[in-house]
């Protein structure tokens, strides 16, 4: 099934060139080398720099740092091309860590947007938002991980879990909770180097889709930074800083989930007309059909909200409520979408080798990341 993605009437000439390019990255150096990466259970980390020699990293980022000089939508045929890539579902969010950029160009100082921000477009840094804790999941007000003021510094500790690319990470934007007797609880952003004293990485996780995506956990033990790693130069804000963050990747997320839902219909589209039941095609069978155009169905009206949301985060007005029903349902969806299309797959369904059962088990995990559908809910019903 061939996307017209003109029709969709968001894109420019500049997108469409964009999305040519980043297709042809993930069919040259990722599609090839996955099921490499799977059996050693991690992706090189010069998958990076490669990115960044393709010009795919940071497209939405000004040039004065470094950045492609385009804007939100370029970061979304980013997020896009990775649902639309058969060896998408495996390395998790892989490549996708824009939005952490976007925490330091949105939140940072001057001075912190020169430093890092043309680093994370040149592929020498790997950094990643820091939110998620053990016992308190996405829920940043229950977080445990704290800063002590020290001097002019702070001292932090705590751990954080579930950390996409956490073995490859070179720089930590860590929320945490600031010590300071205040009876308000007041949070901040730090950056902290990934090798700095104190901090340990954890092994990668054992996950169900077992990809080579590299989920991990950060311990942090007295773990010192000066006042220059204090995101925005604030003590406080920590919290709004990476809720604007969160309320853009998830209308990313959605986007993805919605392509990897169009790959998963066109792949089984041509399992079913090219496989023979009852001495005809399994396509022509009304119940078989029927599924299939229900599954067509959903994703359009989905491509369409989605869509209007992509807008929206362009320009600056995407609500959070807009943001966390764009990625509940496009989320959720793929769960439903990805089994309907394995089913048709019968018994190759469950072949690993099979890009199809990665889809349907990678779906399952994207409901959790940025928040679990639960927590989406309850942005929706704040904003009633």
């Amino acid at each position: 099934m061939k996307v017209d993605h003109a029709e969709r009437g968001i894109f420019n000439d500049s997108h469409d060139q964009f999305r040519d390019q980043v297709r042809r990255f993930y069919e040259r150096e990722i599609e090839p080398n996955v099921a490499a990466w799977e059996a050693a259970g991690i992706f090189d980390r010069d998958l990076f720099r490669k990115a960044a020699s393709a010009g795919i990293l940071c497209p939405g980022m000004p040039e004065e740092y470094g950045g492609g000089g385009g804007d939100l939508l370029h970061m979304a045929v980013c997020y896009e091309e990775h649902g639309y890539s058969p060896a998408g579902a495996s390395i998790d969010s892989g490549l996708d860590t824009d939005a952490s950029a976007y925490l330091i160009l949105n939140g940072g100082t001057e001075e912190q947007k020169r430093e890092w921000i043309p680093r994370f477009a040149s592929g020498e840094v790997v950094g990643e938002g820091l939110f998620t804790e053990p016992h308190s999941g996405s829920d940043m007000a229950a977080m445990r991980t704290t800063a002590e003021p020290d001097g002019d510094g702070y001292v932090i500790n705590g751990s954080k879990a579930w950390i996409t690319n956490a073995n490859h990470l070179d720089l930590c934007l860590l929320v945490a909770r600031i010590k300071n007797g205040a009876p308000r609880p007041h949070f901040a952003v730090f950056l902290i180097d990934g090798d700095a004293p104190g901090v340990t990485k954890g092994k990668p996780f054992r996950t169900s889709h077992a990809g080579c995506g590299n989920l991990g956990e950060l311990f942090f033990d007295n773990v010192r930074v000066g006042p220059e790693r204090l995101l925005g130069g604030r003590g406080e804000g920590g919290i709004g800083q990476a809720a604007r963050t969160l309320n853009l990747t998830r209308v990313l997320y959605a986007a993805r989930s919605v392509a990897a839902c169009e790959l998963a219909l066109s792949m089984a589209l041509d399992f079913t007309k090219g496989r023979e039941a009852f001495g005809a095609p399994l396509f022509k069978l009304p119940t078989v059909k029927a599924k299939l155009a229900e599954v067509r169905m959903r994703i359009d009206v989905a491509r369409a909200f989605v869509d209007k949301c992509l807008v929206q985060a362009n320009a600056g007005t995407l609500s959070a409520e807009r943001s966390s029903m764009a990625k509940l349902w496009a989320t959720e969806m793929e769960v439903d979408v990805a089994d309907i299309c394995a089913h048709l797959h019968g018994a190759m369904g469950l072949s690993l080798d099979h890009p199809i059962s990665r889809i349907v088990t990678a779906s399952r995990a994207h409901r959790y990341a940025m928040g679990v559908s639960e927590m989406q809910r309850e942005t929706i019903m704040r904003s009633l």
